[in-house]
């Protein structure tokens, strides 16, 4: 029996796959529409077409947000690979062609650009000087999704959770413990043992709306019901202005903190001086430190090597510095 000859031209179109890959990132037609440059009825086609083609319903529409189906989240995860694989042709071709002026935008927090990343990104500088490092500076949340947005080519950030998302790579490099900065000799410092209680009895300098710090300190207090108990004496924007604050006896403070400057307040240092720190994993447990990349991207050689020198010296860095206490 003869088989009935594939349509291919009348079937599955790329510009479809794009159309709900793009549109699993964005969460709206009109969003989709505004990154395609394409009219929002187009966008609409597209889908339509796809769920023509599969003979399922792919998207259902909530309000002004569109919602993927579990069918329309497979497709996404298989056609996503094709898509930016599709989009990097050009890129690749032009940079094996040796004509690309090589980039890297890194989306990271401040306090890694501070300290962790200084020496990765200074042995990366030596010897790849003719790529050009951009950075965005942003809370750790806000890194990612430059990440996923595909606005970074790979983010350094800190995470409690571990969030999951079937298209990002996460490399674990490092950890900040939890810790209690206060005046020198405040009576924090000599109880023997510390619990929530003895802590929301002072006002907290806390980190900034948005930080996981900030937001896992809360839960912690809530999960003792004593959130509502807490006196914020003030919302920092940085490690810096937590220390300044402590220091002025505002208030004590919780934060994650690097193991770069536990060491260096150890060491003495004039910027920590008049502050101290005294662990409290057991309570609040780490900050985990990773480095994020698209799995589906096409990574191009001096990208690839960016990123295996930034995992292999910040590892390289925490087991010098031991997990400090």
């Amino acid at each position: 029996m003869a088989t009935e000859p594939r349509r291919y031209f009348k079937e599955l179109r790329f510009r479809q796959l794009r159309a709900i890959v793009e549109l699993a990132r964005k969460g709206s037609f009109t969003a989709v529409a505004d990154t395609l440059q394409i009219s929002v009825p187009s966008v609409w086609q597209q889908i339509r077409a796809l769920e023509e083609e599969f003979g399922v319903t792919m998207v259902q529409q909530s309000g002004k947000t569109a919602v993927l189906t579990p069918q329309g989240e497979l497709l996404v995860q298989l056609a996503q690979p094709l898509v930016e694989s599709f989009d990097r042709i050009r890129e690749l071709f032009a940079d094996q062609n040796q004509k690309l002026a090589r980039r890297i935008t890194v989306a990271t927090t401040a306090s890694l650009l501070l300290h962790e990343l200084q020496k990765p990104l200074e042995i990366y500088r030596k010897l790849h000087p003719e790529v050009q490092l951009s950075f965005i500076d942003r809370p750790s949340a806000m890194a990612r999704k430059h990440l996923e947005d595909g606005e970074a080519d790979v983010a350094i950030v800190g995470q409690i959770d571990s969030p999951k998302h079937a298209r990002i790579e996460v490399t674990p490099v490092s950890a900040y413990p939890f810790v209690l900065v206060c005046p020198d000799g405040h009576p924090l410092l000599r109880a023997r043992s510390l619990k929530p209680t003895d802590l929301i009895k002072y006002p907290l300098v806390m980190p900034g709306e948005g930080s996981n710090s900030r937001r896992h300190v809360q839960d912690v207090f809530e999960a003792s019901a004593l959130w509502q108990d807490a006196k914020i004496a003030l919302a920092a924007s940085s490690f810096d202005i937590v220390v300044g604050y402590v220091r002025m006896g505002f208030g004590i403070s919780i934060t994650s903190v690097s193991p770069m400057i536990l060491k260096e307040a150890t060491q003495g240092h004039s910027s920590y001086r008049g502050v101290a720190f005294r662990d409290l994993s057991k309570l609040f447990g780490r900050e985990e430190v990773v480095v994020l990349y698209r799995k589906a991207k096409v990574e191009l050689p001096h990208q690839r090597a960016f990123r295996e020198i930034l995992v292999k010296t910040m590892r390289q860095n925490q087991t010098s510095l031991g997990q400090h206490a």
